[in-house]
């Protein structure tokens, strides 16, 4: 096993929020949900990189795509295995402030693989704010589960005005999960 990942797991299980890395088939059902090509993209909690690697293959640009990791072990060793890629070391919670996008520029593209269904309501609220103020009008978060139920429930999707829909079910994953996509519906008044 990926020794990053079980270091991290050691020291806080609760963050980690699963028992092995990601693997190969939900990473890459993640990068094909994110549809990455030419996308500004976000993606939070990368761990050891498993997603991040799938985004590359599916043609994520490296200077688009910014990566938030909080354990600071896992942050150095992302810097290192992705060599111009933007790491940043933070708390989702922080995310906006962390992240300071220019003007204008917000993402296409949020990926989380934060263990959302573990969080507690008030720090989830915090976390869904942070990532929904970062992304443009046509953006998406794209976020998996281990749970048969959404990660995002209805109460809170239509607090922030999104839909959520499950784009796959990856049962080659251990455990298996489920990979959800939230958007902005395309009649959302997005100034509001």
């Amino acid at each position: 096993m990926n020794q990053p990942f079980v270091l991290a797991l050691l020291r806080n299980p609760r963050q980690i929020g699963a028992v092995v890395p990601s693997g190969q088939s939900l990473a890459r059902a993640m990068a094909l949900a994110a549809k990455p090509s030419g996308k500004r993209i976000l993606e939070i909690g990368p761990g050891t990189g498993a997603i991040t690697k799938a985004l590359l293959a599916e043609g994520a640009s490296r200077e688009k795509l910014c990566l938030l990791e909080r354990d600071d072990r896992l942050a150095a060793y992302l810097t290192g295995k992705f060599p111009g890629i933007r790491v940043i070391n933070g708390d989702a919670r922080s995310t906006a402030d962390l992240i300071q996008p220019e003007s204008g520029s917000y993402f296409d593209v949020v990926i989380s693989s934060l263990p959302l269904l573990n969080v507690k309501e008030a720090d989830k609220i915090i976390i869904l704010e942070q990532i929904f103020s970062l992304l443009n009008q046509q953006g998406v978060l794209v976020q998996y589960t281990y749970s048969a139920k959404a990660p995002i429930s209805s109460s809170l999707a239509n607090r922030f005005g999104v839909k959520g829909e499950r784009t796959a079910m990856v049962f080659r994953n251990l455990p298996p999960a489920s990979v959800w996509k939230y958007s902005y519906p395309s009649n959302y008044n997005f100034h509001n």
